[in-house]
């Protein structure tokens, strides 16, 4: 008996507790057992919180109204009553009618005061992080206001509103099409990859575990071919993602999370781990028999680079199926990777790519360094190098003094995230800090990735124009000058950012500078033809001069952005958007038109021309298609996942989003021929392009040491 006393008093004590904790004007409502007081749930009782938006924005402030229709007539002084619970986001009170069920929860109720009405006001602040979804539920209760619970009813209801970047990826959405798109893409590579691995003969364990420990150079070329393959597949399938979704004003094809999720890893795999780690697929095959060396100067480095950059490419984009991959923009701005805004693994999971990227560039460079410094064949002297070893040697300089900048950026960041340190943290201008490192790599970095393209086509030029190279070393030359001068204009992109306008003044004239050696390079290319009689019937020669095309357009609108007063009104617009992807896109085109010229060596197979000229009109209308009509989209902030049918756009969009198709449907047709023909290709022998340089004095595929026995330059070609 004792016992049981003791328990009541407590139960009541603790009841009392409860009830005192806010005025009067509540009994036993609460939205997670239901209303003891006000009788039983009824359907009849129709709940509505009107004001809650469909997508809600971070810190934003919504008017709500609590309301419902039903249940008993009113015959005395009290209505109803409510008990509405926000998981997240703060509410605020706007009258007496209203009170906290509890301070230390976002769990609102009626007062006294309250139940003389059916309809309430308050307002909700949205949490600052827009990347969940927010679960509102609601209970009311009509009663008759008899002072009795007979004849009373109640009923509840909940509601979900997504951020507006939630529902990016933390689970697989199956009810969104481009989630379906994605799958069927990743789907698509793995079956196709099986089938052709089980269709061919030669395939087995030996074989497999041959190219899982090969070193050498040869091998380690192939693979980071098919690995850079992998990733341009995907970079372009995540563009496809962007541009369905601006094809059409107010489109819902995409979440704004997944469309930013889209956007951030488009840019980052297409360059950091497609276009410019595929310079060293040609690079690792090609350099070595250019300059006469049995095989790269390490071996097992050379191994260990090829898997590193595979490992950290996965890293980076598993974030997708991992609560959502990077959502901050390919460039990391800072505070948008911080964990207040980016708080998943997604920025994480992508520093931790990069990390293995730069591990993996860090010792493809010592070796490049080394191999074509120490293992030239006797007789080569530096200066007697082909044109693509010495862009290789400028390519892999800038990335040992550019990418050890990003992996310092990258280590403060994780100490950020991670460890609460405050590197870019905006209080103490981390944010202009973070700006000064990243563009220190990332202006440099394109012409890191554009060196081994120019490196192409003043290989491919002269072979089929049967003339030397016009002014070899002026062009050596302007590489020193353009090279030295990229690394000291990086903060051409942060004229917006507040930075001292003296310096501005010099990062102007040193951005109007680096056209200069570029200018003499491209004069030098365009001399190479003179008095010539090119064969047009040529796809890599075809392929190099397109590709020239487009770089003209990339470099002359590039030249206008080094105006502060032109880039403060073109910064962020879709203007940087086609001037960039004319810059890379000439680039891929070149390298594509490096692949025509060297896939008889790699394979002793000549790709079809008829499928070739194919890809080759394709990718250049499509090309031109995409990016011309971004050029007048300079009141169009990037960035954006939806916009109004008022603002005009839509037609420019509708274009780039169908040559986007045609670029894509033409890299199909490329790689079906370039899969059939290492089997059904013409035979090529072993110099097809009568070239001149030591890679075609060598039979085609080369032998495991490249040479019968160490090349002398010289070295005398076979027709």
């Amino acid at each position: 008996m004792k016992r049981s006393l003791i328990l009541g008093v407590l139960v009541a004590a603790l009841m009392l507790q409860g009830m005192s904790a806010v005025p009067s004007g509540i009994g036993g409502i609460t939205v997670d057992s239901g209303c003891m007081c006000h009788g039983s749930a009824d359907t009849d009782v129709i709940v509505d919180v009107s004001g809650l938006p469909i997508i809600y924005n971070g810190s934003e402030t919504y008017n709500l109204t609590i309301s419902f229709s039903g249940g008993p007539v009113e015959t005395g002084e009290n209505f109803g009553g409510f008990n509405l619970r926000a998981t997240q986001g703060e509410f605020i009170l706007l009258d007496d009618s209203v009170q906290f069920w509890d301070d230390s929860v976002q769990e609102l109720t009626h007062t006294e005061s309250g139940n003389n009405q059916r309809e309430w006001v308050v307002q909700w602040q949205a949490p600052l992080d827009d990347t969940d979804e927010v679960t509102f539920s609601i209970l009311v209760n009509s009663v008759n206001g008899d002072g009795t619970k007979e004849g009373d009813s109640w009923n509840s209801k909940d509601y979900t509103v997504d951020g507006l970047n939630s529902d990016g990826g933390s689970i697989i959405d199956y009810t969104n099409l481009s989630w379906w798109l994605i799958i069927a893409t990743i789907v698509g590579l793995v079956v196709i990859s099986v089938v052709l691995i089980m269709k061919n003969p030669n395939v087995n364990k030996a074989v497999i575990k041959h190219w899982l420990t090969t070193t050498n150079h040869k091998d380690i070329g192939m693979l980071y071919l098919w690995i850079t393959i992998l990733f341009t597949i995907i970079g372009l399938a995540l563009s496809l993602l962007i541009r369905i979704q601006l094809i059409v004003p107010e489109n819902d094809f995409m979440t704004g999370g997944l469309f930013n999720e889209a956007v951030t890893m488009h840019g980052a795999v297409m360059v950091l781990f497609a276009i410019s780690p595929m310079s060293f697929a040609f690079a690792n095959f090609i350099i070595p028999i250019q300059i006469g060396a049995k095989d790269m100067a390490f071996p097992r480095l050379n191994a260990m680079s090829v898997w590193l950059i595979l490992l950290g490419g996965l890293v980076a984009a598993s974030g997708f199926f991992l609560g959502g991959a990077a959502d901050a923009g390919w460039t990391f701005y800072s505070p948008l990777t911080s964990m207040t805004y980016s708080p998943g693994l997604g920025v994480s999971l992508a520093g931790a790519g990069l990390v293995l990227l730069i591990l993996s560039v860090s010792f493809s460079t010592i070796n490049f360094l080394v191999t074509i410094l120490r293992w030239r064949c006797p007789g080569m002297g530096i200066m007697q190098m082909p044109m693509y070893s010495w862009n290789i040697l400028f390519t892999v300089i800038l990335m040992l003094a550019v990418f050890p900048a990003l992996l310092s950026a990258v280590l403060m960041l994780v100490g950020d995230r991670v460890f609460g340190t405050m590197f870019f943290d905006p209080s103490i201008d981390g944010t202009t800090w973070w700006l000064h490192i990243f563009w220190f790599f990332g202006h440099p970095e394109v012409y890191v990735v554009l060196l081994p393209g120019l490196g192409m086509a003043m290989e491919v030029i002269p072979t089929f124009v049967r003339r030397p190279l016009y002014g070899r070393k002026i062009i050596i030359w302007s590489l020193v000058v353009a090279s030295i001068i990229s690394v000291l204009v990086w903060a051409h992109h942060m004229f917006i950012t507040g930075i001292n306008p003296t310096f501005r003044k010099f990062e102007t004239i040193g951005t109007e500078l680096v056209s200069v050696p570029f200018g003499l390079i491209y004069l030098s290319l365009l001399a190479t033809f003179y008095k010539s009689k090119p064969d047009w019937s040529k796809l890599p020669l075809v392929f190099v001069v397109g590709a020239i095309g487009i770089f003209l357009v990339g470099g002359i609108t590039g030249v206008y952005l080094s105006s502060v007063a032109m880039d403060v009104n073109l910064r962020g617009s879709y203007y940087i958007v086609a001037h960039f992807h004319y810059t890379l896109g000439a680039v891929a085109v070149m390298t594509l038109g490096g692949i025509y010229y060297w896939y008889p060596k790699m394979f002793g197979k000549m790709l079809n021309q008829k499928l070739g000229w194919w890809h080759f009109w394709l990718t250049f209308f499509g090309i031109n298609l995409t990016w011309i009509p971004l050029f007048g989209l300079t009141d169009m902030p990037r960035r954006i996942y939806l916009y109004q049918e008022s603002a005009g756009w839509e037609v420019s969009h509708l274009i780039a989003s169908i040559g986007g198709f045609v670029v894509f449907a033409a890299q199909l047709i490329f790689l079906y021929n370039f899969w059939v023909s290492m089997k059904k290709g013409e035979d090529a022998g072993n110099n097809p392009w009568n070239g001149s340089t030591l890679e075609w004095a060598t039979t085609s595929p080369p032998p495991v040491n490249n040479f019968e026995q160490t090349p002398t330059f010289p070295f005398p070609m076979e027709e």
